[in-house]
């Protein structure tokens, strides 16, 4: 019975990468679009760096015959290329993509087992590790010698069809949107994540801006983010109002940051945060005996106390982030991970 119930959710992964790939078909095409090929090898350095991760760890160390089946370490390598500025040197969008695979998943030996979402560990590594990188003035964000199109001709409605600036991922709002569209259509994402983030995210923009803080994080990045990286099948809640709450805590985290004065890696240290509260979200937020969802007095209090935690968190973060501390945090969990790996070998 366990057996089958292990093939069923490999089966289940692999239709769910499958789908993904799909959907970032349209990111891809405009990437190439606006800078041809140089977006498009970032992203295939990190996917093969991911998957010979995959091979060397899960393969041939740890014995897992079924790792190479599901495809999550392509879509892994994938998704943390289209996080990663276009001109990011293809050794460190490779070095992304194979710490995102070996600190997000490896470790834990297995998608279903992970804790933080493997995509934002790829991105905080290249921030940690290599911080000029990812800086707002570095020469990886841009490329005017082969871009396609300039800054003059974008604007208005036509700013959501094509952008030359920002991550891989947010060159085209249209391009996200058919891509959601598709894995909604395919079942493989609901709205409730996502919508709640996107609410709470732009009713912080409005007071953000009625306070004059000045909010960098692009518009492009919240969408990809919200609708690519915080629907992730294990690291998020199962069920509809514990998905809605994540997303609000995602959103309300991200705003707070930004009145704190932390935008780029705001959404990257929120995801982190409450990614290990889905397992508590999910206790608290789970279908009553007949499967009808419904919340109750208890479960509200309950998420008032989760929220208040995750604020607090939240203010702490930026405590460790002013200080510089956020990096030794990072050394630590490498630590960590080296010593799963050893003990699960």
């Amino acid at each position: 019975m366990f057996r089958s119930r292990r093939k069923e959710l490999q089966e289940n992964l692999t239709k769910t990468n499958i789908d993904i790939l799909v959907s970032l078909i349209p990111m891809l095409l405009v990437a190439f679009f606006v800078y041809e090929i140089t977006p498009v090898l970032v992203i295939l350095s990190a996917v093969i760096a991911s998957e010979l991760i995959e091979i060397i760890f899960s393969f041939l160390i740890q014995k897992n015959r079924d790792a190479l089946k599901d495809f999550s370490g392509v879509v892994i390598g994938a998704l943390t290329g289209f996080v990663l500025a276009p001109f990011t040197p293809f050794y460190v969008a490779a070095f992304a993509g194979g710490m995102a695979t070996l600190f997000g998943k490896v470790i834990y030996r297995g998608m279903d087992k992970k804790i933080f979402n493997p995509v934002i560990l790829g991105k905080l590594f290249v921030l940690t590790f290599f911080p000029a990188v990812l800086a707002p003035n570095s020469t990886a964000w841009t490329n005017s010698e082969i871009l396609n199109i300039s800054n003059e001709k974008i604007s208005g409605l036509a700013s959501l069809i094509l952008i030359n600036k920002g991550i891989i991922g947010e060159f085209s709002i249209i391009a996200m949107v058919l891509g959601a569209i598709y894995l909604m259509f395919r079942t493989k994402i609901t709205w409730h994540v996502s919508v709640a983030f996107f609410v709470t995210i732009f009713i912080g923009y409005y007071v953000s801006s009625s306070r004059n803080v000045d909010v960098t994080t692009s518009l492009g990045e919240v969408i990809f983010m919200g609708i690519f990286v915080l629907t992730d099948t294990f690291t998020t809640p199962q069920h509809g109002f514990g998905k809605i709450f994540f997303g609000f805590l995602a959103g309300l985290s991200t705003v707070i940051f930004w009145f704190l004065g932390i935008h780029t890696e705001a959404i990257i240290y929120s995801v982190l945060i409450l990614n290990p509260f889905t397992k508590p979200i999910n206790t608290i937020f789970k279908p009553n005996v007949f499967g009808e969802e419904s919340v109750s007095f208890a479960e509200i209090i309950q998420g008032i106390g989760f929220a208040i935690i995750v604020v607090l968190i939240v203010f702490a973060t930026s405590y460790l982030h002013t200080y510089g501390f956020i990096p030794y945090i990072v050394y630590i969990y490498v630590v960590y991970g080296i010593w799963r790996l050893y003990n699960n070998r």
